[in-house]
């Protein structure tokens, strides 16, 4: 069974330093990203989902040629910006003016391990996966 939960985010994002991005999968419907994470078969996975992504940065090593798609994960953070939506976006060189009067506040998802991500995003949920006996 997969539900949404509302962990104590701080300690959530400490943890998974200790877990593996196992899948990335762009959700077209909101222009959304989903990150599933696993701890390991003792353990029920988790993933984060990133909705109304406005700015999105994938990197992986260039000499990379390991056909494992299981991503050492080493630092996470989750955090709303503190910045006003103009400068966020300014800073970003975005290039769609007319959103410059966006009042939402934005959030920043960052990951850096075995890959390098970052989203700049609206909205995003936690799910965890809890496995009975």
């Amino acid at each position: 069974m997969t539900t949404t939960i509302i962990p104590n985010l701080t300690t959530f994002l400490e943890d998974l330093n200790s877990a593996d991005l196992v899948g990335i999968s762009m959700m077209p419907k909101n222009i959304g990203l989903r990150l599933n994470f696993t701890y390991g078969p003792e353990v029920g996975d988790v993933a984060i989902e990133l909705y109304q992504i406005i700015h999105l940065v994938l990197s992986q090593p260039l000499n990379s040629e390991e056909a494992d798609y299981c991503f050492w994960v080493g630092e996470v953070k989750l955090q709303q910006l503190s910045k006003t939506v103009p400068e966020v976006l300014s800073s970003l060189s975005y290039p769609f003016t007319n959103s410059q009067n966006l009042t939402t506040p934005l959030i920043q998802f960052y990951l850096e391990g075995d890959i390098c991500l970052e989203a700049i995003c609206q909205s995003y949920k936690i799910f965890q996966e809890f496995r009975g006996e």
